[in-house]
Protein backbone atom coordinates (compact mmCIF):
# COMPACT_ATOMS: atom_id res chain seq x y z
CA UNK A 1 0.00 0.00 0.00
CA UNK A 2 1.51 3.40 -1.13
CA UNK A 3 1.06 6.67 0.90
CA UNK A 4 -1.49 7.99 -1.27
CA UNK A 5 -3.27 4.50 -0.87
CA UNK A 6 -3.50 4.37 3.18
CA UNK A 7 -4.77 8.37 2.61
CA UNK A 8 -7.39 7.61 0.87
CA UNK A 9 -8.46 4.13 2.79
CA UNK A 10 -8.46 6.14 6.07
CA UNK A 11 -10.48 9.18 4.31
CA UNK A 12 -12.62 6.20 3.74
CA UNK A 13 -13.44 6.04 7.14
CA UNK A 14 -14.26 8.89 7.83
CA UNK A 15 -16.60 9.27 4.74
CA UNK A 16 -18.40 6.04 5.83
CA UNK A 17 -19.24 8.20 8.89
CA UNK A 18 -20.44 10.82 7.49
CA UNK A 19 -22.85 8.97 5.05
CA UNK A 20 -24.10 7.36 8.38
CA UNK A 21 -24.46 10.26 10.10
CA UNK A 22 -26.29 12.46 7.91
CA UNK A 23 -23.64 15.41 7.81
CA UNK A 24 -21.90 16.89 4.31
CA UNK A 25 -19.11 16.96 6.17
CA UNK A 26 -16.25 17.13 9.12
CA UNK A 27 -13.83 19.22 10.63
CA UNK A 28 -10.67 17.44 11.67
CA UNK A 29 -8.65 19.49 14.22
CA UNK A 30 -7.66 17.67 16.88
CA UNK A 31 -3.86 15.63 16.56
CA UNK A 32 -5.14 12.67 17.00
CA UNK A 33 -8.00 12.44 14.70
CA UNK A 34 -5.59 14.40 12.18
CA UNK A 35 -3.41 11.61 11.85
CA UNK A 36 -5.76 9.21 11.81
CA UNK A 37 -7.82 10.94 8.92
CA UNK A 38 -3.95 10.94 6.81
CA UNK A 39 -2.33 7.82 7.94
CA UNK A 40 -0.23 9.75 10.48
CA UNK A 41 0.54 13.15 9.94
CA UNK A 42 1.27 16.10 11.91
CA UNK A 43 -1.22 18.74 12.50
CA UNK A 44 0.72 20.27 15.97
CA UNK A 45 3.29 22.81 17.00
CA UNK A 46 2.92 22.43 20.45
CA UNK A 47 3.58 18.79 20.69
CA UNK A 48 1.73 18.25 24.22
CA UNK A 49 -1.78 19.38 22.37
CA UNK A 50 -4.87 18.20 21.89
CA UNK A 51 -6.14 20.51 19.21
CA UNK A 52 -3.75 20.92 16.35
CA UNK A 53 -2.46 24.73 14.76
CA UNK A 54 -4.64 23.44 11.59
CA UNK A 55 -7.31 21.02 10.51
CA UNK A 56 -8.82 18.57 7.43
CA UNK A 57 -12.20 19.30 6.35
CA UNK A 58 -13.81 16.01 4.89
CA UNK A 59 -16.75 16.10 2.79
CA UNK A 60 -19.28 13.16 1.93
CA UNK A 61 -18.26 12.94 -0.97
CA UNK A 62 -14.63 11.56 0.32
CA UNK A 63 -13.16 15.38 -0.49
CA UNK A 64 -10.44 16.12 1.75
CA UNK A 65 -8.86 19.92 2.73
CA UNK A 66 -6.26 21.26 4.29
CA UNK A 67 -7.58 24.12 6.43
CA UNK A 68 -5.01 26.61 8.22
CA UNK A 69 -3.51 29.52 8.43
CA UNK A 70 -0.56 31.22 6.10
CA UNK A 71 2.00 30.15 8.17
CA UNK A 72 1.26 26.63 8.36
CA UNK A 73 0.60 25.88 4.36
CA UNK A 74 3.93 25.49 3.11
CA UNK A 75 4.98 23.43 5.57
CA UNK A 76 1.85 21.13 5.84
CA UNK A 77 1.54 21.05 1.33
CA UNK A 78 5.61 20.05 1.09
CA UNK A 79 6.60 18.14 4.07
CA UNK A 80 3.03 16.82 5.35
CA UNK A 81 0.49 16.31 2.66
CA UNK A 82 2.48 16.51 -0.28
CA UNK A 83 1.11 14.41 -2.99
CA UNK A 84 -1.70 13.61 -1.46
CA UNK A 85 -5.01 14.39 -3.16
CA UNK A 86 -6.00 16.92 -0.55
CA UNK A 87 -6.86 21.00 -1.39
CA UNK A 88 -6.07 24.06 0.41
CA UNK A 89 -8.30 26.58 2.13
CA UNK A 90 -5.79 28.72 4.01
CA UNK A 91 -6.33 31.94 5.55
CA UNK A 92 -4.11 34.76 7.56
CA UNK A 93 -3.40 33.56 10.74
CA UNK A 94 -4.84 37.22 11.95
CA UNK A 95 -8.24 37.35 9.98
CA UNK A 96 -9.79 33.58 10.89
CA UNK A 97 -10.01 30.24 11.46
CA UNK A 98 -10.29 26.73 10.74
CA UNK A 99 -13.86 26.59 11.63
CA UNK A 100 -14.87 30.22 9.99
CA UNK A 101 -13.12 29.13 6.80
CA UNK A 102 -15.14 26.29 6.50
CA UNK A 103 -18.36 27.72 7.62
CA UNK A 104 -17.65 30.48 5.15
CA UNK A 105 -16.72 28.42 2.23
CA UNK A 106 -18.78 25.23 2.41
CA UNK A 107 -22.24 24.46 2.97
CA UNK A 108 -24.62 21.97 4.08
CA UNK A 109 -24.46 20.98 7.39
CA UNK A 110 -21.15 19.76 9.52
CA UNK A 111 -20.08 18.88 12.36
CA UNK A 112 -16.52 18.37 13.89
CA UNK A 113 -14.23 16.51 16.92
CA UNK A 114 -13.93 20.12 18.92
CA UNK A 115 -17.52 21.61 18.76
CA UNK A 116 -16.15 24.32 16.71
CA UNK A 117 -18.35 23.43 13.78
CA UNK A 118 -21.33 22.01 14.40
CA UNK A 119 -22.29 19.20 17.03
CA UNK A 120 -18.82 17.60 18.57
CA UNK A 121 -18.67 13.87 17.22
CA UNK A 122 -15.18 13.15 18.42
CA UNK A 123 -16.63 10.51 21.01
CA UNK A 124 -18.07 8.13 17.77
CA UNK A 125 -14.94 8.70 15.92
CA UNK A 126 -13.14 6.19 17.92
CA UNK A 127 -13.14 3.20 15.66
CA UNK A 128 -11.08 5.64 12.98
CA UNK A 129 -8.59 6.20 15.61
CA UNK A 130 -8.44 2.28 15.98
CA UNK A 131 -8.86 0.31 12.55
CA UNK A 132 -5.64 -0.36 11.10
CA UNK A 133 -4.00 -1.50 7.81
CA UNK A 134 -1.90 -4.24 6.86
CA UNK A 135 0.92 -1.22 6.19
CA UNK A 136 0.02 0.30 9.88
CA UNK A 137 0.74 -2.58 11.60
CA UNK A 138 4.34 -3.08 10.38
CA UNK A 139 4.33 0.71 11.29
CA UNK A 140 3.19 0.02 14.85
CA UNK A 141 5.67 -3.14 15.16
CA UNK A 142 8.99 -0.64 14.44
CA UNK A 143 7.60 1.40 17.06
CA UNK A 144 7.43 -1.23 19.30
CA UNK A 145 10.85 -2.41 18.75
CA UNK A 146 11.58 1.19 19.27
CA UNK A 147 9.62 1.64 22.37
CA UNK A 148 10.70 -1.99 23.71
CA UNK A 149 14.77 -0.83 23.28
CA UNK A 150 14.03 2.64 24.46
CA UNK A 151 12.47 1.47 27.85
CA UNK A 152 15.45 -1.57 28.25
CA UNK A 153 18.39 1.11 27.57
CA UNK A 154 16.91 3.20 30.00
CA UNK A 155 16.08 0.21 32.82
CA UNK A 156 20.15 -1.22 32.19
CA UNK A 157 21.28 2.49 33.59
CA UNK A 158 18.94 2.80 36.55
CA UNK A 159 20.85 1.95 39.88
CA UNK A 160 20.25 2.70 43.50
CA UNK A 161 20.67 7.10 44.13
CA UNK A 162 19.34 7.36 40.59
CA UNK A 163 16.35 10.33 40.54
CA UNK A 164 13.39 9.73 38.98
CA UNK A 165 14.06 13.19 36.81
CA UNK A 166 17.05 11.40 35.50
CA UNK A 167 15.21 8.62 34.66
CA UNK A 168 12.21 10.33 33.02
CA UNK A 169 14.57 11.90 30.93
CA UNK A 170 16.93 9.55 29.53
CA UNK A 171 13.26 7.81 28.82
CA UNK A 172 12.76 10.80 26.53
CA UNK A 173 16.44 10.98 25.19
CA UNK A 174 16.10 7.30 23.98
CA UNK A 175 12.67 8.02 22.43
CA UNK A 176 13.73 10.86 20.94
CA UNK A 177 16.92 9.34 19.87
CA UNK A 178 14.84 7.10 17.96
CA UNK A 179 12.46 10.06 16.41
CA UNK A 180 9.85 9.08 18.88
CA UNK A 181 7.88 11.73 20.09
CA UNK A 182 7.20 10.77 24.24
CA UNK A 183 4.04 12.61 25.57
CA UNK A 184 3.52 10.20 28.50
CA UNK A 185 6.58 9.37 30.66
CA UNK A 186 6.03 8.49 34.11
CA UNK A 187 8.52 7.15 37.34
CA UNK A 188 7.40 6.26 40.58
CA UNK A 189 10.05 4.63 43.28
CA UNK A 190 9.51 2.41 46.31
CA UNK A 191 6.62 3.88 48.16
CA UNK A 192 5.41 6.50 45.37
CA UNK A 193 4.65 3.13 43.20
CA UNK A 194 1.68 2.61 45.46
CA UNK A 195 0.39 5.75 46.67
CA UNK A 196 -0.02 7.06 42.79
CA UNK A 197 -1.33 5.37 39.55
CA UNK A 198 -0.41 8.19 37.47
CA UNK A 199 2.75 9.36 38.99
CA UNK A 200 4.82 12.26 37.48
CA UNK A 201 8.45 12.01 38.17
CA UNK A 202 9.62 14.37 40.94
CA UNK A 203 11.48 17.88 39.72
CA UNK A 204 12.24 20.06 42.62
CA UNK A 205 10.81 23.55 42.05
CA UNK A 206 14.11 26.26 40.01
CA UNK A 207 16.13 28.02 43.02
CA UNK A 208 15.03 25.48 45.23
CA UNK A 209 18.38 24.91 47.44
CA UNK A 210 18.19 22.09 49.89
CA UNK A 211 15.14 20.30 47.94
CA UNK A 212 16.14 17.09 47.02
CA UNK A 213 15.70 14.51 44.05
CA UNK A 214 13.62 11.61 44.73
CA UNK A 215 15.63 8.47 44.05
CA UNK A 216 15.74 4.93 43.82
CA UNK A 217 15.73 2.83 47.00
CA UNK A 218 14.95 -0.42 46.26
CA UNK A 219 12.52 -0.27 43.12
CA UNK A 220 11.31 1.76 40.56
CA UNK A 221 8.19 1.66 38.06
CA UNK A 222 8.66 3.26 34.25
CA UNK A 223 6.11 3.95 31.89
CA UNK A 224 6.17 5.59 28.42
CA UNK A 225 4.29 6.33 25.43
CA UNK A 226 5.97 6.29 22.36
CA UNK A 227 4.40 7.99 19.49
CA UNK A 228 5.69 7.97 15.80
CA UNK A 229 3.59 8.11 12.53
CA UNK A 230 0.88 9.10 14.49
CA UNK A 231 0.60 5.44 16.40
CA UNK A 232 1.03 5.08 19.90
CA UNK A 233 2.81 2.30 21.45
CA UNK A 234 2.08 2.49 25.56
CA UNK A 235 4.30 -0.03 28.27
CA UNK A 236 5.05 -0.15 31.84
CA UNK A 237 7.85 -2.07 33.00
CA UNK A 238 9.66 -2.11 36.75
CA UNK A 239 13.33 -2.75 37.61
CA UNK A 240 14.41 -3.74 41.50
CA UNK A 241 18.01 -2.30 42.72
CA UNK A 242 17.82 -3.82 46.31
CA UNK A 243 16.40 -6.86 47.85
CA UNK A 244 12.48 -6.56 48.24
CA UNK A 245 9.92 -8.40 50.00
CA UNK A 246 8.59 -11.43 48.83
CA UNK A 247 5.26 -10.06 48.81
CA UNK A 248 6.08 -7.25 46.43
CA UNK A 249 7.55 -9.73 43.60
CA UNK A 250 4.65 -11.93 44.22
CA UNK A 251 2.02 -9.78 43.37
CA UNK A 252 4.14 -8.17 40.50
CA UNK A 253 3.42 -12.07 38.94
CA UNK A 254 0.35 -11.90 40.63
CA UNK A 255 -0.80 -8.44 38.41
CA UNK A 256 1.12 -10.05 35.25
CA UNK A 257 -1.42 -12.85 35.46
CA UNK A 258 -4.34 -10.63 35.21
CA UNK A 259 -3.08 -8.88 32.11
CA UNK A 260 -2.59 -11.92 30.81
CA UNK A 261 -6.12 -13.25 31.27
CA UNK A 262 -7.76 -10.21 29.83
CA UNK A 263 -4.94 -10.58 26.98
CA UNK A 264 -6.95 -13.73 26.42
CA UNK A 265 -9.76 -12.50 26.69
CA UNK A 266 -8.97 -9.67 24.25
CA UNK A 267 -11.00 -11.26 20.96
CA UNK A 268 -12.66 -10.50 17.59
CA UNK A 269 -16.68 -10.35 17.79
CA UNK A 270 -16.96 -9.24 21.76
CA UNK A 271 -17.03 -6.07 23.21
CA UNK A 272 -14.95 -3.98 25.41
CA UNK A 273 -17.45 -4.48 28.13
CA UNK A 274 -17.52 -8.72 27.83
CA UNK A 275 -13.58 -8.29 28.36
CA UNK A 276 -13.79 -5.76 31.25
CA UNK A 277 -15.99 -8.55 32.91
CA UNK A 278 -13.43 -10.91 32.34
CA UNK A 279 -10.99 -8.61 33.43
CA UNK A 280 -13.25 -8.09 36.93
CA UNK A 281 -12.73 -11.95 37.72
CA UNK A 282 -9.69 -12.14 37.06
CA UNK A 283 -8.60 -9.77 39.87
CA UNK A 284 -10.72 -11.38 42.48
CA UNK A 285 -9.21 -14.96 41.01
CA UNK A 286 -5.25 -13.74 41.41
CA UNK A 287 -6.12 -12.91 45.03
CA UNK A 288 -6.61 -8.93 44.53
CA UNK A 289 -9.22 -6.96 46.20
CA UNK A 290 -12.55 -7.03 43.68
CA UNK A 291 -12.29 -3.35 43.50
CA UNK A 292 -9.03 -3.07 42.91
CA UNK A 293 -9.49 -1.83 39.57
CA UNK A 294 -11.66 1.53 40.71
CA UNK A 295 -8.20 3.01 41.53
CA UNK A 296 -7.05 3.03 38.33
CA UNK A 297 -8.41 2.94 34.41
CA UNK A 298 -7.65 -0.60 32.84
CA UNK A 299 -6.77 0.53 29.11
CA UNK A 300 -8.56 -1.04 26.30
CA UNK A 301 -7.98 0.13 22.51
CA UNK A 302 -5.48 2.10 20.99
CA UNK A 303 -4.19 3.11 17.73
CA UNK A 304 -4.02 6.79 17.19
CA UNK A 305 -4.66 7.80 20.12
CA UNK A 306 -2.92 6.49 23.76
CA UNK A 307 -6.34 4.99 24.54
CA UNK A 308 -9.10 5.38 21.22
CA UNK A 309 -11.44 3.54 23.95
CA UNK A 310 -11.67 2.72 27.61
CA UNK A 311 -12.68 -0.67 28.61
CA UNK A 312 -15.33 0.08 31.13
CA UNK A 313 -18.42 -2.06 32.67
CA UNK A 314 -21.19 -2.70 30.20
CA UNK A 315 -19.03 -1.18 27.17
CA UNK A 316 -20.93 -1.88 23.85
CA UNK A 317 -17.68 -1.18 21.82
CA UNK A 318 -16.87 -3.84 20.30
CA UNK A 319 -12.97 -5.22 20.46
CA UNK A 320 -12.91 -5.00 16.61
CA UNK A 321 -15.05 -2.82 14.59
CA UNK A 322 -15.50 -5.37 11.56
CA UNK A 323 -19.06 -3.16 10.03
CA UNK A 324 -17.21 0.13 9.96
CA UNK A 325 -13.86 -1.69 8.26
CA UNK A 326 -16.66 -3.15 5.81
CA UNK A 327 -18.27 0.44 5.03
CA UNK A 328 -15.02 2.13 4.58
CA UNK A 329 -13.55 -1.15 2.00
CA UNK A 330 -16.71 -0.30 0.35
CA UNK A 331 -15.98 3.05 -0.44
CA UNK A 332 -12.25 2.61 -0.59
CA UNK A 333 -13.19 0.09 -4.00
CA UNK A 334 -10.86 -2.43 -3.01
CA UNK A 335 -11.25 -5.12 -0.06
CA UNK A 336 -9.15 -4.16 3.30
CA UNK A 337 -8.48 -5.84 6.38
CA UNK A 338 -8.72 -3.74 9.23
CA UNK A 339 -7.51 -4.71 12.38
CA UNK A 340 -6.60 -3.14 15.94
CA UNK A 341 -4.61 -2.80 18.85
CA UNK A 342 -4.99 -2.92 22.65
CA UNK A 343 -3.10 -1.85 25.62
CA UNK A 344 -4.52 -2.98 29.14
CA UNK A 345 -2.73 -2.02 32.09
CA UNK A 346 -3.99 -3.43 35.18
CA UNK A 347 -1.97 -2.23 38.54
CA UNK A 348 -2.28 -3.31 42.38
CA UNK A 349 -0.66 -1.41 45.74
CA UNK A 350 2.98 -1.06 44.14
CA UNK A 351 2.90 -3.15 41.02
CA UNK A 352 1.60 -2.79 37.30
CA UNK A 353 1.34 -4.26 33.90
CA UNK A 354 1.11 -3.06 30.56
CA UNK A 355 2.07 -3.82 26.63
CA UNK A 356 0.83 -2.93 23.44
CA UNK A 357 -0.52 -5.40 21.38
CA UNK A 358 -2.42 -6.19 17.59
CA UNK A 359 -5.50 -8.31 17.24
CA UNK A 360 -6.19 -9.82 14.12
CA UNK A 361 -9.38 -10.55 12.46
CA UNK A 362 -8.71 -14.06 13.27
CA UNK A 363 -8.28 -13.40 16.80
CA UNK A 364 -4.16 -13.92 16.70
CA UNK A 365 -2.51 -11.51 19.11
CA UNK A 366 0.65 -10.17 18.91
CA UNK A 367 2.57 -8.23 21.74
CA UNK A 368 4.66 -5.63 19.69
CA UNK A 369 6.55 -3.94 23.22
CA UNK A 370 7.89 -7.42 24.24
CA UNK A 371 11.82 -6.30 25.92
CA UNK A 372 13.70 -9.29 25.11
CA UNK A 373 16.42 -8.05 27.04
CA UNK A 374 14.62 -9.00 30.17
CA UNK A 375 13.62 -11.62 32.18
CA UNK A 376 10.17 -13.57 31.73
CA UNK A 377 7.42 -13.97 34.18
CA UNK A 378 6.75 -17.46 35.06
CA UNK A 379 2.93 -17.08 33.90
CA UNK A 380 2.01 -20.78 33.65
CA UNK A 381 2.72 -20.94 37.62
CA UNK A 382 0.55 -17.63 38.46
CA UNK A 383 -2.14 -19.21 36.06
CA UNK A 384 -1.82 -22.75 36.55
CA UNK A 385 -1.90 -23.58 33.17
CA UNK A 386 0.16 -23.02 29.49
CA UNK A 387 -0.72 -19.13 28.23
CA UNK A 388 0.23 -17.13 24.72
CA UNK A 389 1.04 -14.35 26.47
CA UNK A 390 4.55 -13.15 27.89
CA UNK A 391 5.49 -10.59 30.48
CA UNK A 392 9.07 -9.12 31.32
CA UNK A 393 9.94 -10.14 35.17
CA UNK A 394 11.31 -6.98 36.83
CA UNK A 395 14.72 -5.66 35.35
CA UNK A 396 17.87 -6.54 38.45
Amino acid sequence: MTTEQLFRARVALFQAYLRDSGHDGILLQRVDNFAAATGGLRNYINAYTDIGANALAITKHGEAWYVGNNIELPRLRDEELGSLAAGYKDFLWFESDPAKCVQQQFSGSWCSDTGALGPNVNGALAPMRTLLTPFELDRYRALGRMAAESMEQVLARIERGTSEADIAAALVAEGQRRHCHVPVFLVASDERIAKYRHPLPVVPPLLSDGVPHKTVDRYVMVVGCFLRDGLIVSLTRMKKVAELPEEIEERYRRICAVDALVQEATRPGRTLGEVFADLQAAYAAQGFDPNEWHHHHQGGLTGYAGRTAKGTPGSTVPCLDTAWGSKASEIFGESVSWETAFAWNPSGPGVKSEDTFLLATDGQREIISGTPALPVVDLSAALGRATEAVKSSMAV
